[in-house]
């Protein structure tokens, strides 16, 4: 007989969908997206449409593994048992060789955010003082801009965009990256809206909406203090700006004495005429909401290009009123409770190494780090600073990698361990973009001898313990669902409107917020206030004001700026081949990226679309093929992340050299990672 099972998609997505899957004697045989999910409405993505093919693809890693030497794909199946005896055995060695915990590192970001894969930074806790990484490769710029014009990040409810008689989407993609939008903004539409796009090239939005404009890379924060310079010009600042922000006198005298909008013009690549037009309809638009995409904070100018911006709301007073602000994320709902909750992860001794910085700062750590374990990601294709991943990997004595397919990474691990999908164990997921909360529940037994990481966790307590009683802190056997409850607290409860955590097995809920952030415009500053001038920011060395920086320039042998937007099937490396005949053999298929220029490059460099190329800085050389497209900067080169699961293949951020943004350390622990400012030079296979 078939039942049904409720889940959440636990990807680093906007989306976080509810999903509703179909079981037949213990298989999971069909997936479906539940209608009764206010936001997602019964539709799923294309990057969930193939998870039955993910959850038993034959080259899922279904058993514990050794590998003989480091890179020689060497793997013999051990059992877990012996894998968590290995671990343990080290642990120790470690603990009696220094005598403390520290050169025991943890590297895990986003490769799932449900709750419960909080587990290992527990387990590390309970170990004692550690190695972590900290910060985000993604947003940590943003993040901390809003964190210094508002007090933190906190966007409105996505529905309350249908409100918005203006929307620019600026640097943001939903047609492809969060699609569950677009139905709001086609509502929006459909009442009167104008709807804007803003982006570096023609994108699958921009074709859905009614205006474009092409904005040359890195300039977003130039073009938006252009616009509020004409907005300051015509008279269009809110007559109540005095009552809720701080420091918009110094704002405005530097938008007069700083900003001349021929040269803005001429720098953003947007004409003098438009930058106009675009001032008077959002001074005179209301409500007006602006959608901010991580992609334009992911410079080393990333964090001034958002305050720049955010600046642009506040200005006109569109923060905090409903269908307006400005918004990027928020972490509104994640206020879990008990031991695996964010904020009781770290020990107090820890150390805390940049997460995008991690290898060269942790090959000058002393005392060294020995033992290294790497969980949901994949650095050695996700980083940048590879040179320095290969060097730090010579130090190591132990690397252990918990994950569901060989990587890049596993093929440097000594220990492989296989985890469970989130069809095969219990965990509790938020979004960072809606304000629905849901238990995601099992629907299968575990393929293979997978477990989930609150079970390994459980597993290496009780084995730690067993050689040397005391060792370990963390509990050694429990219950996934209890420990669900037990994230669930008192103020979770509250905010969700319920008494009993069980009652969200009904369904996802809807966080108690205001479908409107900052309406009551009492914000999370020190003032109080919108901060234009920012003490906090000028006491980390930033400015005190959102003022223009100009990205990096191109070195002259390299002068191609590389961007790679996510592709609308693929996130990061999170891409798994499902035929068998690609895991027999060692055979993992062929991977060349397409590399989207302007006609006009191609020309200059003597290509022509269909054409091999080579894509090349002292990082390395990447193979791709050339595609053609009018959109292009002709100083632009666009790879969309196309992965495929290729551990032996090249990959795109071997051309990364690990520049980093303005802004992150701040708010998130670590400067974020500036992945567009990665320059190369091109030149034709021959």
């Amino acid at each position: 007989m078939a039942e049904t099972h409720y889940h959440i998609c636990p990807r680093n997505c906007y989306d976080t969908c509810s999903i509703i899957s179909t079981t037949h004697k213990g298989r999971l045989i069909a997936i479906e997206g539940n209608p009764a999910h206010a936001y997602t409405k019964g539709k799923l993505c294309a990057k969930v449409m193939d998870e039955i093919h993910k959850v038993y693809s034959p080259q899922r890693v279904k058993y514990p593994l050794r590998q003989r030497k480091r890179f020689s794909g060497q793997w013999e199946r051990i059992s877990w048992e012996e894998a968590l005896t290995i671990i343990s055995e080290q642990i120790l060695a470690i603990k009696d060789s220094y005598g403390t915990t520290l050169p025991i590192a943890h590297n895990k970001y986003s490769g799932n955010f449900g709750i419960l894969h909080n587990a290992l930074e527990a387990f590390m806790t309970g170990l004692g003082p550690t190695t972590r990484a900290v910060g985000s490769p993604c947003w940590s710029a943003g993040v901390e801009a809003q964190a210094y014009d508002m007090g933190a990040f906190f966007c409105s409810d996505p529905l309350d965009m249908e409100g918005s008689k203006l929307i620019w989407i600026w640097g943001a993609n939903p047609a492809w990256n969060a699609v569950h939008q677009m139905p709001i903004i086609f509502r929006a539409m459909e009442r009167g809206a104008k709807v804007v796009c803003f982006d570096t090239h023609f994108s699958a939005t921009a074709a859905r909406v009614h205006e474009f404009v092409q904005v040359k890379p890195g300039t977003d924060g130039l073009l938006a203090l252009g616009i509020a310079k004409v907005i300051v010009e015509q008279g269009l600042v809110a007559p109540d700006i005095e009552e809720y922000s701080l420091g918009h006198e110094q704002f405005i005298t530097y938008l007069k004495e700083n900003i001349d909008l021929q040269e803005c013009a001429e720098a953003t690549g947007v004409a003098l005429d438009v930058i106009k037009k675009l001032a008077m309809d959002y001074g005179t638009i209301k409500p007006a909401c602006i959608w901010v995409g991580f992609g334009l904070q992911r410079y080393s100018n990333g964090g001034q290009n958002l305050r720049a911006i955010d600046a642009l709301g506040a200005l006109t007073g569109n923060i905090g009123i409903p269908g307006g602000g400005v918004q990027y994320g928020h972490f509104e709902s994640w206020r879990y409770a008990g031991p695996l909750a964010h904020d009781r992860l770290g020990h107090p001794q820890d150390r805390q190494l940049d997460i995008n910085q991690f290898a060269p700062l942790a090959r000058k750590a002393e005392p060294p780090i020995k033992m290294l374990w790497l969980a949901s990601r994949n650095p050695l294709q996700q980083d940048g600073n590879q040179e320095e991943w290969r060097e730090l990997l010579k130090t190591l004595s132990l690397i252990v990698v918990s994950d569901l397919f060989h990587t890049s990474t596993s093929a440097c691990a000594d220990i492989f361990l296989p985890v469970t999908t989130h069809y095969e164990h219990w965990d509790l997921n938020s979004s960072y973009w809606h304000y629905y909360v849901g238990i995601n529940e099992p629907a299968i037994e575990p393929v293979g001898e997978a477990r989930s990481d609150l079970q390994i966790a459980w597993d290496l307590s009780k084995r730690l313990n067993e050689l040397r009683p005391g060792t370990s802190a963390f509990p050694t056997e429990g219950s996934e669902q209890e420990a669900v409850w037990q994230a669930l607290g008192p103020e979770m409860l509250e905010l969700l409107g319920i008494d009993s955590p069980k009652e969200l097995l009904k369904g996802p809920r809807r966080v108690n917020f205001p479908a409107t952030a900052w309406q009551d415009r009492k914000f999370r500053t020190p003032s109080g206030k919108y901060e234009f001038y920012s003490a906090r920011a000028a006491e980390q060395g930033l400015p005190a004001l959102p003022i223009y920086k100009p990205p990096l320039k191109p070195p002259a042998d390299t002068p191609l700026r590389l961007l790679t937007p996510h592709h609308y099937a693929r996130l990061n490396s999170q891409a798994y081949a499902v035929a068998a005949e690609d895991n027999e053999g060692g055979n993992y298929g062929s991977l060349i990226y397409k590399a989207r220029i302007n006609p006009a490059t191609a020309q200059a460099y003597g290509l022509k679309s269909g054409d091999k190329a080579f894509l090349w800085n002292r990082g390395g050389s990447l193979p791709v093929i050339i595609e053609l497209e009018q959109s292009i900067g002709q100083d632009v080169v666009i790879i969309y992340q196309e992965n495929l699961t290729n551990p032996k293949g090249l990959y795109l951020n071997q051309l990364n050299l690990g520049v980093l943004t303005d802004m992150g350390k701040f708010a998130t622990g670590a400067y974020g990672l500036a992945l567009n400012e990665t320059f190369v030079g091109i030149r034709k296979e021959v």
